[in-house]
């Protein structure tokens, strides 16, 4: 295997990280990077020795902690983070809020929990354990010692 198709399965496992951490919810893409950078650090030690071997896992782990204290210098972290705030008080009755079948909007990515908006108030919102996009509009079905659940309209 020659060291240019090693560097590929390197640097697409990076991408793959990244792309797990500023785009996609969930575990799958970030295993497969980490696989792959595996996969190319553990190729780099039987085609080319110890020595090579070694640099080429000092140099990922140098450009993964760089680019991780990049991230966190530069504010990406900043930019990515909720900046809305629920509302409701902790104390507040959930169906003194909102009653069963007012229809609101989700205001952030329920898997199954998230904010909705009802009656002009943020509350937080679980649905029946499917995925549900910003700005769908939901219905109340259900209140469960103040757990809210929702359905798609």
């Amino acid at each position: 295997m020659t060291l240019t198709l090693i560097l590929f399965f390197i640097i697409i496992g990076l991408l793959f990280l990244i792309v797990e951490i500023l785009v996609t919810p969930g575990i799958v893409l970030g295993v497969i990077g980490l696989g792959l950078i595996a996969f190319g650090v553990f190729r780099t030690y039987e085609e080319y020795g110890t020595t090579i071997g070694n640099w080429t896992l000092f140099g990922v782990g140098i450009f993964t902690v760089g680019a991780v204290l990049f991230a966190l210098k530069t504010g990406v972290w900043s930019r990515m983070a909720s900046t809305d705030s629920i509302s409701s008080k902790a104390k507040e009755d959930a169906e003194s809020i909102v009653k069963i079948g007012d229809v609101g909007k989700a205001l952030s990515a329920l898997r199954p929990l998230g904010t909705g908006l009802f009656n002009g108030k943020k509350v937080e919102i679980s649905s029946e354990g499917e995925a549900i996009e910003v700005g769908t509009s939901v219905e109340i079905t259900r209140i469960t010692q103040n757990k809210i659940f929702i359905k798609k309209v």
